[in-house]
């Protein structure tokens, strides 16, 4: 039942152009954007400017499928639509595991083919060969950003209010994180509230994956995001009432 439940919340996905082009064409514009802008700032350097904000605008639109698994589990149109899930034979956890895994599946094709067409057809310093370990590292942060964008919703029970709410720490994980500029520069006290952002560590750990082939970030930090979306989605089993999606 649940697979033909993460069937349907796939295709709603996949139906809505704005989820579409948000998780698709939305990351190439960013880094063609934010690398044209700042060019001139790193001539002369080993790193481009479309190389750094190649890696950060990635993470940055991945962090921001919490916004989509909002928009999957409580948009006015699908919600309607599964009001029959609610009052069907079925476990509550299987009504929000549909939503949050058919996003991290959507989420996963999207930026591993964002990555794999940066790093083929644009040309942009992924890895190389170790674009694979960059991809499992997207995936583990698209895993956590589907879990929390989920429990918000479990929790508040309305898009608005969910989506309201949640932009508040996720606008802290993405300025904290430094995916548009190094937030060392404001001083020691930003930098150490920086490593509270999960954005922070993933952007560190790609950057000493694809420059230094260092490996020592990526299992922590992996594990870290692994057991926070655990954490997120036990707090949904905890908060979610059926009777509340009506």
């Amino acid at each position: 039942m649940i697979l033909k439940m993460i069937k349907f919340d796939m295709v709603n996905i996949v139906r809505n152009p704005t989820l579409l082009f948000s998780n698709t064409a939305f990351p190439f514009i960013l880094i063609a954007i934010m690398g044209f802008v700042t060019k001139n700032t790193f001539e002369g350097k080993t790193v481009s400017s479309y190389d750094y904000y190649g890696v950060n605008m990635t993470i940055f639109s991945a962090m921001l499928i919490a916004m989509t698994a909002s928009n999957t589990f409580m948009e006015e149109k699908v919600k309607k639509g599964n009001i029959r899930m609610v009052y069907a034979p079925v476990s509550k956890a299987s009504i929000y595991l549909s939503k949050l895994l058919s996003t991290y599946i959507f989420g996963t094709i999207c930026y591993c083919t964002v990555l794999f067409l940066g790093q083929t057809l644009f040309h942009l310093n992924l890895g190389g060969r170790y674009l694979p370990y960059l991809m499992l590292l997207i995936d583990a942060l698209v895993l956590f950003g589907c879990c929390f964008g989920t429990m918000f919703c479990c929790i508040f029970k309305n898009e608005e209010q969910a989506n309201g709410i949640m932009q508040i720490p996720v606008a802290f994980f993405v300025f904290f994180g430094g995916v548009f500029f190094g937030v060392h520069r404001l001083g020691e006290a930003i930098h150490l509230i920086s490593t509270f952002s999960p954005v922070y560590w993933v952007s560190e750990c790609a950057f000493q994956l694809i420059y230094d082939h260092d490996f020592s970030l990526f299992l922590p930090v992996t594990l870290c995001l692994v057991l926070a979306s655990i954490v997120c989605t036990a707090v949904c089993q905890i908060a979610f009432k059926p009777e509340g999606y009506v």
